[in-house]
């Protein structure tokens, strides 16, 4: 399986379209005279980034997506859902970049595979919630240490997180 051509991120991967990041930046007119919270300012350029990128990149999370400020996001994409939906649900469709399941194991999984097929994301988590996968990072990061002396196998995106309620 691991010298499947699709699973092969490495040769895959293409770079991010970024937008501007000036267009996030927030004014400050007079120092110490504004307030702004860094996740909501992120999730803005993160709702630019899914824009500029609709088949390479995904925000993964376990429910977290609005409880983290990054609802933005949802000005421009929903939550993936192929199953039922009602009219009360909130952002579901199937072409959904946002995917979230109260399962930090699932939502890691997911992102390293995700990344294994030359794509990108970003895996959003409560800071108190993120030892729950330490073992599979771990596994992970074992895994990029000894992919340079496979011939085949080329280096794949970074595995980013955002770790958020710290303290």
């Amino acid at each position: 399986m691991s010298a499947n051509p699709h699973a092969n991120g490495g040769l895959l991967v293409r770079d991010l379209v970024m937008p501007d990041l000036h267009h996030s930046a927030v004014p400050v007119v007079h120092p110490a005279t504004g307030t702004s919270e860094a996740t909501r300012v992120l999730g803005t350029f993160l709702r630019e980034v899914i824009a500029a990128n609709p088949a390479t990149f995904r925000l993964m999370g376990p429910d977290e997506t609005v409880s983290n400020r990054l609802t933005a996001v949802f000005d421009g994409t929903d939550r993936a859902w192929d199953a039922e939906r009602m009219d009360t649900d909130d952002h579901l469709a199937p072409d959904g970049r946002v995917m979230e399941v109260l399962s930090e194991h699932l939502c890691q999984g997911w992102l390293e595979g995700y990344l294994l097929t030359g794509r990108h994301g970003l895996f959003n988590c409560y800071e108190a919630f993120i030892h729950i996968i330490d073992s599979m990072f771990n596994q992970h990061a074992k895994s990029l240490k000894m992919t340079p002396q496979i011939p085949w196998r080329a280096p794949i995106a970074s595995l980013n997180y955002l770790l958020s309620s710290h303290v």
